[in-house]
């Protein structure tokens, strides 16, 4: 597992209390609890450490989180090899490391959670890329063009050329189906050939092609990466006049089984929470179940409290205008609405400053107390 579930500790700044007079709810076997939108959070570094360290995925995932002058951030590792050795021998492991997802100082446990799972779905993301490979005519060298790692301005620059040629006229069945195979054979998964097991046209011309991942060279099967990938059999649809998409398609399904492997491997203590085992009608009667909201803003304490908290939480995220071109573009959209509600940057109507919300909860609490009390 990416790491042992570890008790929380228990230290004199929580990360989260209840707001004040906050109800709780029944939940579906009876018992009580305080929703997460009823609670008031105030990460640091070592609560979200001690979030992270109750998620558990595979033994070459692993999540880190520090602190730097601009806030907290986590951060995956992966425990892979190098993609683009290619040779016969196998190829040592590698530690390599995905961008930093920053953590507000007022989000929520779960959101912190979401973060995390969309953190690894990317950095996974991101090596997919690199495995699908693509062999020119005339060519001894692989390349992989969807991955991120394409030269942008130069691509800018090259536009004509990269454009593929527009269908000159409608092909045939058996002619799309050559195209799509011929193009098929020169692409590779992770150093594994792509069978065509069978190829069917739509009504409207598209082609539905069932592949299967074929087996890798010996070196590769005995490092045994990514084995979710093995024999894999799945279905893409390329449009009938586009053979040139057959690429962005597989790479879509590809990416789309690495997001679903996560899904079902992801454990926040034990619990799948993006399982798609869960029923979401289930979901949805328990979500509603925990939002009482029309019963518990009755209370006037509570109602104040829970607007107050929200508000400060929104408005503490309010982006600042800036200045220059890009300011400009964000102003003139802005002034497409008049009447926008929510909290608009910072400097964008001259003479006016958006609330810049509470440093924390507990000097946010100070604020209700004395406002109930009057």
């Amino acid at each position: 597992m990416l790491s042992a579930v570890l008790p929380l500790r228990q230290s004199a700044a929580p990360a989260s209390i209840a707001m004040p007079y906050a109800p709780q709810v029944r939940l579906p076997d009876g018992s009580l609890a305080t929703p997460q939108h009823y609670k008031l959070y105030q990460q640091n570094p070592d609560s979200v450490a001690e979030l992270l360290s109750q998620i558990s995925f595979d033994q070459h995932t692993l999540l880190f989180c520090d602190q730097d002058q601009q806030g907290m951030y986590l951060q995956t590792g992966l425990i892979g090899r190098e993609n683009y050795e290619h040779g016969q021998r196998l190829r040592p492991h590698k530690l390599v490391y995905g961008r930093r997802w920053r953590i507000d100082s007022d989000m929520p446990d779960h959101e912190i959670v979401q973060t995390a799972f969309l953190a690894i779905k990317k950095a996974r993301e991101h090596e997919v890329r690199e495995l699908l490979t693509i062999h020119l005519p005339h060519s001894t060298r692989a390349s992989a063009p969807l991955s991120s790692h394409q030269d942008m301005a130069l691509m800018q620059t090259q536009a004509a050329f990269l454009q593929a040629p527009p269908a000159t006229r409608r092909m045939l069945k058996a002619e799309r189906t050559d195209a799509l195979r011929t193009r098929l054979q020169s692409l590779g998964f992770a150093q594994r050939p792509v069978h065509l097991l069978h190829a069917e046209q739509r009504r409207n011309g598209d082609m539905l092609l069932d592949l299967q991942i074929g087996a890798a060279p010996l070196a590769r099967h005995l490092e045994g990466d990514f084995p979710e990938f093995s024999d894999l059999q799945f279905s893409i649809t390329v449009p009938g006049n586009a053979p040139h998409q057959l690429m962005y398609a597989l790479m879509d399904a590809l990416i789309q089984h690495s997001d679903r492997y996560v899904e079902q491997h992801f454990r926040v203590n034990g619990f799948a929470r993006f399982s798609r085992d869960l029923d979401p009608q289930a979901i949805a009667a328990l979500s509603l179940q925990s939002r009482p909201y029309a019963r518990d803003m009755r209370d006037a304490r509570f109602a104040t409290a829970f607007q107050q908290a929200n508000f400060a939480v929104d408005a503490a995220r309010a982006a600042p205008l800036g200045s220059g071109k890009l300011a400009d573009i964000n102003r003139s959209k802005l002034q497409q609405f008049p009447a926008l509600g929510g909290h608009l940057p910072a400097g964008y109507a001259p003479g006016t400053s958006v609330p810049a919300g509470f440093a924390s909860w507990r000097t946010h609490l100070a604020g209700i107390d004395e406002m109930s009390s009057k």
